[in-house]
């Protein structure tokens, strides 16, 4: 890690290495760290030389509807990138790993310090594409056998079995769960749809 001069009553919260800021050709040789009071960028060159320390403080991060714009977004290849907007403007940041899970971790480390709490702006429970399907075709596949065995399923109140639907979502083809006829919310796109 850079030495990062920081404040006598600024303290280390999150730091990430092998991240890249800017467009598509950008390679991840950066580190991100998160402060307290700034989100400092450590840009560096092929070979781990410091070009330049860039420090965004987080009082100037854009605020809506109580959460902070540090989000989960998408570059134009579909790989996950972390977008922060300020009040000046936006950086946006990508991680070697090319997951959301740590796009997830800055987003929630950011809530956390801005606001107390874990961001909203990310599903909770968030998972994996497709674990949501894998776990409804395996209960599935259970039901099945209880049924060939004699034992019953589990009614509703009216007396009859809701009926499971398996659909892929219409704007970012997620797997989407629920009952017939029912209106989801898709916690990738945000899209809803009906079943």
């Amino acid at each position: 890690m850079v030495k990062v001069n920081l404040m006598p009553n600024e303290s280390i919260i999150l730091k990430s290495e092998k991240v890249a800021h800017g467009g598509l050709l950008a390679i991840n040789t950066d580190e991100l760290i998160l402060t307290n009071q700034n989100i400092i960028h450590v840009k560096k060159g092929v070979f781990g030389n410091t070009k330049n320390v860039e420090k965004y403080p987080v009082n100037q991060i854009k605020i809506f509807n109580g959460e902070p714009q540090a989000i989960l977004g998408k570059q134009r290849n579909g790989s996950p990138q972390l977008e922060i907007y300020f009040l000046t403007g936006h950086e946006c940041f990508r991680f070697q790993s090319l997951t959301n899970r740590e796009v997830v971790r800055w987003t929630n480390a950011i809530s956390n310090l801005i606001r107390g709490h874990e961001s909203t702006t990310v599903p909770a429970g968030f998972a994996i594409p497709g674990t949501e399907y894998l776990s409804e075709t395996i209960k599935g596949t259970v039901d099945t056998f209880k049924n060939t065995l004699g034992i019953k399923s589990k009614k509703i109140d009216n007396g009859v079995s809701s009926e499971k639907v398996i659909k892929k979502c219409i704007s970012c083809s997620a797997p989407l769960i629920g009952e017939k006829r029912q209106t989801i919310h898709c916690k990738y796109c945000d899209t809803d749809q009906v079943l």
